[in-house]
């Protein structure tokens, strides 16, 4: 029987080939709908045909890009370098890049649908779920919080089905996020105005009706003239509103309306000028994609006519119309149809609107240059024009129907049949920081709230953290000092504190010294 060897050398090189990146950290397996790798090719595509016309000094093609699914794999795209963790992906991709890294069974993001922006290694990345994750947190939100009659609706109408203009329109907008960050970083709203704004203020609500209209006509009115006229009665509606407002409350309008409401306008922006292009072929794999031309137009006009449906809170589409999430939308429609018009009337705006103190809203009174005396006659017109009488006895009874709605959320936690949770923390700290989504609070008074929506997190001290597992509204009561919400845990079943941490299927208070005092169905913990 004939032997072979490898000689010293050989053995050596075969190390470290096995042992370098290139060689043993591969993966070749795809996770992540391929179909997504196919919308990011053609957000490429229409950046570069239209990358002026949307944003000038917007790089599009240099963001670095994550996809994810929860717990399963990210794909990290156009990134300069293979971060920790990470191997080389050598699967199917139609994307044209230098680099692909992958990382199974474990992601940045362990909840679902969390399209955004972070850093790794320092470096901002754009974040998109997956599809599917996408639709697991809608399929959540709809069979836990909606009525059956809406569930049925919503499937048969097959609206559980994005659109593929959709996913184009959420990448371009999130990528855009990474572009404002680098421009100015620290030219973003303070979320915890949300839970002081005053979302039911009948007033306030009445001139958003208002502002929704006159901004409608402004945007679809043919007539230079009319348009001009428009423009000017926004400027007045707008103006006498935000005079009625607190300074901080003016100031988060701004500053959402531009983060938010800019990149929301680069999906406009694409809805106007996108119909000359000529999409990639495997754009057609995806479902209910048929090309731009007569599509795009049709899309804008739609979103046009239902922004004011979102500005005056019409319908019930995000679960909670008396909480942040409406006032949230609004704002985004709001900034990215003021900058449409800022582009007839100030084209030069983009050149000042990365600057400090520089807003949308601020740079459209500039550029009618009203007196007091022509505000106050074109507020008087529009008021006539557009029943400002009608909507305000309409949002007059948006008000007391959400005042009895909050009610009854509220007792939902403090009244539960399940087990009370409260944790009482004075004079252990007196700020509290807290993670979460600004479209997930609804205000119960100036100093409390109901947060839910995600899994939120509560940072008491440094180390001493209160994390859910899974999404239970929480109300955060900072005049009493106190954390209220309810789990289907019994009392009964409570472990003990090990090591200073208290865990249950639903949350985690860890690194906390603590006294623990059952009292009927409530566990009363006292923060020490």
């Amino acid at each position: 029987m004939k032997r072979s060897f490898l000689t010293l050398s050989a053995w050596l090189l075969l190390i470290l080939l096995i042992t370098s990146p290139s060689f043993a950290q591969t993966s070749n397996e795809l996770k992540i709908d391929p179909l997504l790798l196919v919308s990011l090719k053609e957000c490429q595509n229409i950046m570069q045909s239209l990358g002026n016309e949307i944003f000038p000094g917007w790089d599009f093609g240099s963001t670095p890009v994550l996809f994810y699914k929860p717990k399963v794999q990210e794909l990290l795209i156009n990134f300069p370098h293979q971060p920790e963790g990470f191997s080389s992906y050598t699967g199917f991709t139609p994307l044209e890049v230098k680099s692909i890294y992958v990382r199974n069974d474990s992601t940045h993001f362990l909840v679902d649908d969390q399209n955004t922006s972070i850093e790794i290694d320092s470096i901002p990345v754009l974040v998109v779920a997956d599809p599917l994750s996408r639709m697991r947190n809608q399929m959540r939100g709809v069979l836990t919080e909606r009525p059956k009659d809406f569930l049925t609706q919503w499937l048969d109408n097959w609206d559980f089905v994005e659109s593929p203009y959709q996913e184009l329109f959420l990448i371009l907008h999130e990528a855009f996020h990474v572009h404002q960050d680098k421009k100015t970083p620290e030219k973003g709203a303070n979320e915890m105005i949300v839970s002081k704004y005053p979302l039911l203020d009948p007033i306030n609500n009445a001139f958003y009706v208002l502002e929704g209209n006159i901004l409608r006509d402004a945007l679809l009115s043919p007539d230079p003239q009319k348009k001009l006229e428009k423009i000017k009665e926004l400027v007045a509606v707008r103006s006498f509103r935000q005079s009625r407002l607190d300074s901080s409350f003016v100031e988060y309008e701004n500053l959402t309306e531009y983060s938010e409401g800019l990149a929301r306008y680069v999906e406009y922006k694409f809805m106007c000028f996108g119909e000359r292009i000529e999409p990639v072929k495997e754009m057609y794999y995806h479902q209910g994609f048929n090309g731009y031309r007569g599509v795009l137009e049709k899309l804008f006009e739609d979103r046009v006519n239902d922004m004011v449906k979102v500005v005056s809170v019409s319908d019930d589409r995000f679960g909670n119309k008396f909480g942040s999430g409406p006032l949230r939308f609004k704002l985004y429609d709001l900034g990215a149809f003021q900058a449409l018009l800022l582009d007839e009337v100030m084209p030069t705006w983009k050149d000042k609107i990365f600057s400090d103190g520089v807003y949308l809203g601020d740079m459209l009174k500039q550029s009618m240059a009203l007196s007091p005396g022509k505000l106050e006659q074109l507020l008087t017109r529009a008021k006539l024009e557009y029943n400002y009488d009608e909507a305000y006895q309409d949002k007059l009874q948006f008000e007391q129907e959400g005042k009895k709605k909050i009610e009854e959320k509220l007792a939902s936690i403090v009244n539960t049949n399940q087990t009370l949770v409260k944790v009482l923390y004075a004079g252990f700290t007196e700020k509290l920081g807290i993670a979460y989504t600004p479209f997930g609070v609804t205000q119960v008074s100036e100093k409390s709230a109901i947060y839910d929506m995600v899994p939120i997190k509560i940072r008491f001290k440094e180390g001493v953290e209160l994390q859910f597992r899974q999404v239970i509204p929480v109300l955060v009561d900072k005049e009493n000092k106190m954390i209220e919400f309810a789990v289907p845990t019994p009392i009964s079943d409570f472990g003990a504190v090990v090591e200073n941490k208290l865990e249950t299927p639903e949350f985690i208070l860890s690194t906390a010294i603590m006294d623990i005092t059952p009292e009927g169905n409530t566990m009363v913990i006292r923060m020490k």
